[in-house]
């Protein structure tokens, strides 16, 4: 059963402000909501439609706003060899399907995650990140929303050591803030691979792989600039943050790009953080469970920056309100996780005492929170929790970066929701 749940009902109220919200699941459907707060500060979720059109099983989406168009990975659990990829058309008008699929291909087995760089021309390509073994590129025609292959490339580097990394695992690509290069986590071969990419032809070209610790299981990262050092400094430093599955820890790294087109150079900043913080009273078992899914970077009014995990099958929290109103029995949740940042002057390398620092620990919403974003701008946070079947959207404080404890808004009754994206 579908259920659209607010905090309280939306009657002869008045919309101030309004988002999409599309989620991905597993059962085959990608839904489309609408988020609306309204002028008494009460939140709706509402359904729009859904679609098909990525079935069997849809992994990731990835969507370009400002084109109007939405990319979907399926990940076809039934096959070994082949998944596909299909492509949508954005419809922001009241009438009609949300969306209207243009295309869909077959591509390597398993792909679980995606980027599209732009050049400064227009010309996009997407790339995607497949969890058995392989990387693939696609030049994307930014109108039609049609893509063909431009490249393809299989791993054979020896696996890690835990029963998670029998092969190599790709489980995400990025884009450097300087546009130059695709970065890599490969939670099965233990290390962080980088492409450069060629601005004119779109071609990517491989570039020398960091390794990480053994057994770790790089999953996901992102970058973060920090702020200038000094008048005289022409940026800040470009950081990594890396957030591994298997050992569930934050790694963090300062970048530097080699000449030439080289390549990028990476140097361990400080020690590795646990996924779920420290000194929050995990018990020695939950916490040797803890599967970290996702990080992203968040941001403060002021500025300042915060990362947010969220972390699965370490369910501290017991007993959790409800977020069906109409039921009072309360649930377990997994967690959300946030950090701060540094904001001094210029971290010193191996200094522990600058490194990233837990802020603090909410619940996600239910269990297994895979995907998570924060809003445009920064006050929402979306989850996707797969065992749950739900998607919970929590207040976030744009002062302090504390996210609440009980949802705004929730949906349940969606399979197992595997992607969620903010739209326009």
């Amino acid at each position: 059963m579908f259920a659209s749940l607010a905090l309280t009902a939306l009657v002869a109220t008045t919309s101030v402000s309004a988002a999409r919200l599309y989620v991905s699941s597993y059962d085959g459907n990608i839904t489309t909501f609408n988020f609306t707060k309204t002028s008494n500060a009460t939140y709706s979720l509402a359904r729009i439609d859904k679609n098909i059109g990525c079935a069997p099983n849809p992994s990731w989406l990835q969507i370009d706003d400002m084109k109007g168009n939405l990319f979907c990975l399926d990940e076809n659990f039934a096959s070994t060899t082949n998944a596909s990829i299909a492509s949508f058309k954005i419809n922001k008008d009241a009438t009609g399907p949300s969306l209207k699929k243009v295309t869909n291909i077959t591509v390597p087995a398993s792909p679980v995650h995606s980027s599209i760089y732009t050049s400064s021309n227009g010309t996009q390509l997407l790339a995607v990140a497949h969890y058995i073994h392989a990387l693939t590129t696609y030049n994307i025609n930014p109108q039609t929303a049609t893509f063909t292959l431009s490249q393809k490339f299989n791993f054979t580097d020896a696996p890690g050591p835990k029963p998670q990394q029998a092969v190599p695992r790709p489980h995400q690509v990025i884009i450097d803030p300087m546009k130059k290069y695709f970065v890599v986590p490969d939670l099965g071969a233990d290390l962080i691979r980088v492409y450069y990419v060629d601005p004119m032809t779109l071609k990517i070209a491989e570039r020398p792989s960091i390794p990480v610790p053994k057994g770790s299981g790089p999953r996901h990262a992102v970058f973060h600039i920090t702020p200038r050092s000094s008048l005289k400094a022409k940026r800040g430093e470009t950081h990594l943050y890396v957030l591994t599955e298997i050992s569930a820890q934050i790694l963090s790294f300062n970048v530097t790009y080699l000449p030439n087109n080289g390549g990028l150079a990476m140097t361990p900043i400080g020690k590795a953080v646990w996924a779920y913080g420290s000194g929050v009273g995990l018990d020695a078992k939950t916490a040797m469970g803890n599967a970290p899914a996702e990080i992203s970077l968040a941001y403060l009014r002021n500025g300042a920056a915060q990362l947010i995990v969220s972390n699965r099958n370490a369910t501290f929290f017991k007993d959790v309100k409800n977020p069906d109103p109409a039921n009072s029995t309360a649930i377990v949740s997994d967690s959300l996780a946030t950090f701060s940042l540094p904001t001094g002057t210029k971290m010193a390398m191996g200094n522990s005492t600058e490194a990233i620092i837990p802020q603090s620990l909410t619940p996600a919403g239910g269990l297994f929170p895979r995907s998570f974003k924060i809003s445009p701008n920064g006050d929402m946070v979306a989850v996707g929790l797969q065992q749950s079947g739900r998607v919970a959207i929590f207040h976030r404080c744009m002062d302090t970066g504390m996210i609440g404890k009980d949802p705004v808004a929730s949906v349940e009754g969606l399979g197992e929701v595997s992607s969620v994206v903010w739209g326009m």
